[in-house]
C-alpha cells in the first residue's frame, strides 16, 4: 500500500514538473511550432508540384495517344481508298474482258 501511495506521488510530481517545463519554455513549443508548420507547407508545395507535373504527364501521355490514334485510324482509311480503288479497277477489268480478248 504504501508503494502504491509512493507510486502515485511520484507520476504526480513527474506530472508537475513536466507540465511546469511546458509552460516555462513555451518559446520552445512556439519556436517547434513555427518549424513544424514550415515544414507542412514544404511538403505541402512539393506535393502540389508532383501533382501538376503528374498531370503534365498524363495530359502528354493522351495527346501522344490521340496522335497515334488519328495516325491509325488515317492509315485505314488509306488502305480502304486503296482496297476501294483496286475493287473498281477489277470490276471494270472484268467487265471489259470479254471486249478485249
Amino acid at each position: 500500500m504504501k508503494l502504491l501511495i509512493l507510486g502515485v506521488i511520484a507520476i504526480v510530481m513527474l506530472a508537475v514538473s513536466s507540465g511546469a517545463a511546458c509552460t516555462w519554455d513555451s518559446d520552445g513549443y512556439r519556436q517547434w511550432r513555427a518549424e513544424a508548420r514550415a515544414r507542412a507547407l514544404e511538403v505541402g508545395e512539393s506535393a502540389r508540384e508532383a501533382r501538376e507535373a503528374a498531370r503534365e504527364q498524363a495530359r502528354e501521355f493522351r495527346d501522344a495517344q490521340r496522335e497515334a490514334w488519328r495516325a491509325q485510324r488515317d492509315i485505314a482509311r488509306e488502305r480502304d481508298r486503296i482496297r476501294e480503288q483496286i475493287r473498281d479497277q477489277m470490276r471494270d477489268f472484268r467487265r471489259d474482258w470479254r471486249y478485249t480478248y
